[in-house]
């Protein structure tokens, strides 16, 4: 019997070679996000009804993407994490029991947990050139591969046995001399076949034969794809038709069959019945459901096809996947699916624990790890996009309220708010759009929104203007220079008892119950105040474009600027506080070569910040535009141009969310469990309970203990008859809700924690 098997943090022995990130550091990107980089030269799915691809960009960053839902997907980075080596992935592939092979431009890859990963290249097998563009499975689970090179005595096709490399060239096997390798599939009887541009290659193990034009039913030596079908036929893609080969007879699939012509088709998918064929840069498909052809113009240029378990046609391309399971066509692109953009304006940590991004290429996302939603004009109708007059991909700003709603703020001439009722974003017909024939006649291009810590909103918008909704009397009221404001407005900051402060040129205006009161910031020197925020003990902060990061007590202002300490920069962009109260700033220099920015903290005594400046750090960009600090205590800061840069002092913490372990086919009697095992569970996904197998080296007692995702106990005991080796026991949680959890074992000399899944 086999069962599913989630491997939970399984340490191999041995490996050729590890890929590892520094645990203080994470980013999220757009390569890394989503369906990753643009371009997507392979789709293909596993046993357990995901779907993979390979996410590229032409800044050399890229990710391996598991698509589980339209609101998961799963990255396996190659920017800074390295799981992979960079490179185009080329194809992906699964043995048996569920281990990934995936073929780039840099060798091939491969993982039986999705945590550690082993590559192979020229330089620990006997391959000639390191460009894996076909991965297939064979008998006993051999990995064969086609490797290709512009000099094509380089090229070659690849064997793994599972402890040894082999490599044939066209000078060690029946290959032709001067091919262009291309595909490569195994039939039942275990039979490799070889697509190439001068016709089709079969290997049984010990025979090569080459079937041409000339020599076969062919109809053209340029071979594209090969597939095998369910009834071990061997179909032959040769762009403007398929050729047929059962192993006796050949028949074709070509024009005449189809509704259109001057097809130049590159990929070719099976399952059961159905087809799918793709051009390439001719951007149609043809699909087969097993009685009719049909052919459909998708706009893109396209790379890859497949056909899923449930019969769901999938085609890979520039910038899009995309699905069709009878009822049309959906795409997921980089603007629907993760961090559009790695520009971006704003992030927001609302009360609880999602994060909120603005950005100009596609409006404003919210990732509730796992899952990420996407509101702007290009999200192609995955989600809402809520700008029923001039539509605008500008997002800027958003806030929480006094009562948990979430507002968020689109730049443009119709001026949008969004305000989500209680934080409850998925509640899509509860949105409250405010735009220009709602609110206020001269309601325009927000820039920042801020919520006072009553029944008040307050939105700033690009000319300096001030815009007050009052939640209470449901009216909206334009506060400018002169009337209630003594400057044109450049920040919002939430007062205490209910106040608002907008920082201007050289003052603050403070709007106190209907009532306007103005402070001179002139005898201080303060100029330009691009943020204010005020800590746990009512101390108000503010960060200023000329003189740095000031604090005022209610008596005194105290000044941290270049010169009397070692702030990141003077042009201060935001701040934050931790639950300890400790102070965090973003600032830059990007104004007066050389340029150079970073962001500080520290617990507001003394002259001395905890800096990470760009270039002596992970830091991603010297531009740092904004910071905020979540509850597990990572800093995030947003690195102009190059997304978001994340820090923990303590290790990165939070995202035990994003599942990167493998969902594996095993047979439970057969794993060899011994001390380099963590520990596993099974099944895993699971309904209602679960056997947790650990290896135990003496025999003391071990606690169990069980946290949801927030890191709340929801179970606790002890298993007292412990014996030395391999240990079990039942996991009973049919009273929890259906989630991510954990599962820590712990005694005097033993700590393991493994993963869970109640379906």
């Amino acid at each position: 019997m086999k069962t599913k098997l989630l491997l939970s943090l399984i340490l191999l022995s041995c490996t050729l070679q590890i890929f590892a990130q520094d645990p203080n550091w994470e980013y999220l990107r757009r390569e890394n996000t989503g369906i990753g980089g643009s371009l997507h030269y392979v789709v293909q799915g596993d046993a357990f009804g995901n779907i993979w691809t390979g996410g590229y960009e032409s800044s050399s960053e890229g990710s391996l993407v598991r698509i589980a839902t339209d609101t998961i997907y799963t990255n396996w980075s190659t920017y800074s994490e390295e799981y992979l080596p960079n490179g185009l992935i080329y194809d992906i592939a699964f043995d048996s029991t569920g281990i990934i092979w995936v073929g780039s431009e840099a060798g091939i890859t491969t993982s039986g947990d999705g945590l550690i990963w082993t590559h192979y290249n020229m330089s620990n097998t006997p391959f000639l050139t390191p460009v894996v563009e076909s991965v297939a499975i064979g008998a006993g689970n051999s990995v064969w591969t086609v490797n290709t090179n512009s000099d094509p005595s380089l090229g070659g096709v690849g064997y793994f046995d599972g402890t040894v490399w082999n490599y044939f060239t066209s000078n060690t096997s029946g290959l032709p001399a001067g091919a262009e390798l291309r595909d490569i599939a195994v039939d039942a009887n275990d039979v490799k076949w070889i697509a190439f541009d001068i016709g089709l290659i079969s290997f049984d193990g010990t025979n090569w034969q080459h079937y041409t034009s000339a020599n076969s039913g062919l109809s053209d030596d340029n071979v594209w794809e090969v597939a095998i079908d369910n009834q071990n036929r061997v179909w032959a893609l040769v762009g403007n038709a398929v050729d047929i080969f059962d192993g006796s007879a050949w028949t074709q699939i070509n024009e005449s069959d189809w509704p259109i012509s001057g097809v130049q088709a590159r990929s070719l998918a099976l399952h059961g019945d159905q087809v799918i064929i793709a051009e390439g840069n001719g951007s149609r498909v043809l699909l087969f459901d097993g009685s009719t052809w049909t052919s459909e113009y998708m706009s893109l240029n396209i790379y890859d096809s497949y056909i899923d378990a449930n019969g769901t046609y999938w085609i890979s391309g520039y910038g899009v996947v995309a699905k069709n399971d009878g009822t049309g066509w959906i795409r997921y692109t980089q603007n629907n699916t993760g961090l559009p953009t790695n520009f971006n304006d704003d992030i927001f940590i609302d009360s609880q624990g999602r994060r909120w991004f603005a950005n100009g290429n596609g409006g404003i996302q919210v990732f509730d790890c796992p899952n990420w939603e996407v509101y702007g004009p290009d999200n192609g109708g995955l989600f809402p996009n809520p700008q029923p007059l001039y539509q605008t991909t500008i997002g800027t700003s958003i806030t929480e309220d006094a009562d948990g709603d979430i507002w968020f703020t689109y730049d443009g001439t119709s001026g949008y708010a969004i305000q989500i009722p209680d934080g409850n974003y998925k509640d899509y017909a509860s949105w409250i759009i405010w735009h220009i024939e709602n609110s206020h006649p001269s309601f325009q291009s927000a820039e920042e929104v801020v919520a006072t810590s009553t029944d008040k909103v307050f939105i700033r918008i690009y000319n300096g203007s001030v815009f007050m909704y009052d939640k209470t009397a449901n009216s909206w009221t334009r506060w400018a220079n002169g009337n209630g404001l003594t400057g044109n407005a450049t920040a919002l900051g939430r007062g205490p008892d209910g106040k608002m402060y907008v920082g201007h040129y050289q003052g603050l205006d403070v709007y106190d119950n209907g009532t306007w009161t103005a402070i001179d910031l002139a005898p201080q020197g303060i100029e330009h105040v691009n943020c204010i925020k005020f800590d746990a003990n009512d101390n108000m902060w503010l960060g200023s474009s000329t003189s740095g990061l000031y604090r005022f007590d209610g008596t005194t202002w105290t000044n941290w600027n270049e010169s009397n300490s070692n702030i990141a920069a003077n042009y201060v962009t935001a701040i934050d506080f931790d639950t300890a109260n400790n102070i965090y700033i973003s600032a830059h220099n990007t104004f007066n070569f050389p340029y150079y920015g970073g962001f500080s903290y520290f617990d507001g005594t003394g002259n001395t910040f905890t800096t990470f400046m760009d270039g002596s750090s992970p830091l991603a960009h010297k531009q740092v535009e904004d910071i905020a600090v979540d509850s597990f205590g990572n800093i995030w800061t947003l690195t102009q141009s190059e997304g978001f840069s994340i820090y923990n002092p303590n290790g990165i913490d939070g995202f035990d969310c994003i599942d990167r372990t493998l969902e594996r086919t095993l047979s439970v009697s057969d794993l060899v469990f011994d001390s380099n095992m963590d520990g596993l569970s099974y099944p895993n996904p699971f309904k209602e309970s679960t056997t947790v197998l650990f290896y135990a080296e003496v025999a003391n007692p071990v606690s169990v203990e069980v946290f949801d995702i927030l890191g709340r106990s929801v179970k606790a005991f002890k298993v007292d008859e412990i014996s030395i080796g391999k240990n079990s026991f039942n996991l009973n949680l049919s009273q929890q809700a259906p989630g991510i959890y954990f599962c820590k074992l712990s005694s005097n000399n033993y700590s393991r924690t493994i993963k869970l899944i109640k379906g």
